[in-house]
């Protein structure tokens, strides 16, 4: 009864917790302290962690742009491809092994496509796919083309068509007109 007069309940009767550091008028500057000194090591870390992501995202993205200015790479699968009884995770792909008429074999695969200066999505997944075919000894054109998830497919859209359009700029930068001594 004694300590309930003196203000305390049975709540609180229990162990002291522990003191928790509470800034004093003559220790408030030391605990701020202490909490920018460790939110700055958290922003320190934090910033590394973002540094070293960034520089993972650049030698991917480089890999990638060496990739597409060769013409050959491999496409990781978001979803796998089952061939055989066997689950495809990545592609390899090589638009340079392509011979002419694989490559026509491939534009005229979209009956509606009318211009001889744009790729189609259907021309450039049927491109991808004759070239990543050539490439996997597990699968065929068809196979990649009609299994293909659409994330993987946007990716091999954009691949080939990054390629044609590559390619059809290089091509031009061959094309000289004969002198008159040529002809």
């Amino acid at each position: 009864m004694e300590d309930i007069k003196n203000g305390a309940t049975e709540n609180n009767l229990a162990a002291p917790e522990e003191e928790t550091k509470q800034p004093t008028p003559e220790t408030g500057a030391e605990g701020d302290a202490d909490i920018t000194a460790t939110a700055a090591e958290e922003q320190q870390k934090l910033r590394e962690k973002i540094k070293q992501q960034l520089e993972e995202q650049r030698k991917r993205i480089q890999e990638a742009n060496e990739a597409l200015s060769q013409g050959k790479g491999r496409l990781r699968l978001e979803t796998p491809i089952l061939a055989r009884d066997k689950e495809i995770t990545e592609l390899t792909y090589d638009f340079t092994t392509l011979k002419g008429f694989e490559y026509t074999d491939a534009m005229d695969s979209d009956p509606n496509a009318n211009n001889a200066f744009f790729i189609t999505k259907r021309q450039a997944l049927a491109l991808f796919a004759k070239a990543a075919a050539k490439n996997t000894e597990e699968l065929d054109m068809q196979d990649i083309i009609t299994n293909m998830g659409v994330t993987d497919s946007v990716e091999a859209v954009e691949i080939a068509t990054l390629f044609f359009n590559a390619s059809r700029r290089a091509g031009r930068m061959r094309i000289s007109k004969l002198s008159s001594s040529q002809a």
